[in-house]
């Protein structure tokens, strides 16, 4: 069971785990009730990690899809080795952490007070030039 499309497979459900586990819940509760009564601390982990396993998901994918098209398109050659598969898994998690890395640096919460002095929070990125809504830094 040791193969390498297996070890992509372990890797592409791990990533699925994490992003179950530590994200959708937390979420699915924000949006549920409007607030994030889960604080900065944890705002700033859930965006850091929606990003990394989202990343690491896609990642994996395509690893999978190189994988089979090495295998298709030169069958005659060696396929790729345990070693190899594990060097990349590291590689895509490590690439993972590295394009989440602005979640760890512009996720904040902010509270927003209502006409009827109720006051809730929200987990939001608030990139340098403004406010997700009308920054041009998050879509570059």
């Amino acid at each position: 069971m040791q193969t390498v499309a297996n070890y992509f497979l372990m890797n592409l459900s791990a990533a699925d785990l994490f992003m179950s586990v530590l994200n959708c819940m937390f979420n699915f509760i924000y949006m549920l009730h409007n607030d994030w009564p889960f604080g900065a601390v944890y705002c700033t982990i859930s965006n850091f990690m929606a990003n990394v396993t989202i990343s690491a998901s896609v990642l994996t994918l395509m690893a999978i899809s190189f994988d089979r098209y090495i295998a298709i398109v030169k069958p005659l050659e060696p396929r790729m080795s345990k070693t190899t598969a594990r060097v990349f898994i590291l590689i895509i998690w490590s690439s993972s952490m590295l394009l989440a890395l602005p979640c760890i640096l512009y996720s904040d919460t902010v509270s927003i007070q209502y006409k009827n002095n109720e006051v809730r929070r929200g987990c939001i990125l608030r990139w340098p030039d403004g406010q997700t809504s009308i920054s041009k830094h998050e879509h570059m």
